[in-house]
């Protein structure tokens, strides 16, 4: 009986680590954005949506839902008023993603141990390789030219495809 609660407790924990990971890295790609915009417009009117599905937090800068799998960063509107302006605040989010993964890489391959203990330094060395996989999916599914196809975004178009838009216009 012991050995069954310490599984699902284990599990449970396993389970809200994967879901911070996945919320620390969307809201930072989105703030990514916010930091491009901010820098672009000087504006620090703005609005981050992660997730969807059953609301957990809602903010004035920050709505939070259960399902942390996409993210949106919504500018005030009309600020966004030149050509730079769109492309710095749409790279604001990929640059972030991509400046995670190499961080992520150079402490992954460092070489140098985490901690003595074995066990500890395997479920370390998990949740590393698991924050690079999420952030460099992230970055991935940001540059790439292509239409979103699940959660809130479907349809939306990725930074990338906006960004190959704004440059041709």
């Amino acid at each position: 009986m012991f050995r069954m609660v310490a599984i699902l407790f284990e599990l449970a924990v396993l389970v809200c680590a994967l879901w911070a990971l996945s919320f620390l890295s969307t809201v930072l790609h989105e703030l990514g954005h916010a930091l491009g915009y901010m820098l672009a417009t000087g504006d620090t009117h703005w609005h981050i949506r992660v997730g969807w599905g059953k609301r957990l937090l809602n903010v004035k800068a920050l709505t939070v839902n259960l399902l942390v799998f996409d993210g949106l960063f919504s500018p005030a509107e009309g600020r966004i008023d030149t050509k730079a302006k769109l492309i710095m605040m749409l790279s604001g989010g990929p640059i972030i993603s991509l400046v995670l993964v190499v961080a992520l890489l150079l402490l992954r391959f460092s070489g140098a141990p985490f901690y003595s203990d074995a066990i500890a330094q395997s479920a370390i060395v998990f949740f590393i390789n698991t924050a690079l996989f999420i952030n460099g999916a992230i970055l991935l599914l940001s540059i790439l030219p292509v239409h979103y196809f699940w959660g809130e975004v479907k349809g939306m178009e990725s930074d990338g495809l906006q960004i190959i838009h704004a440059m041709k216009a």
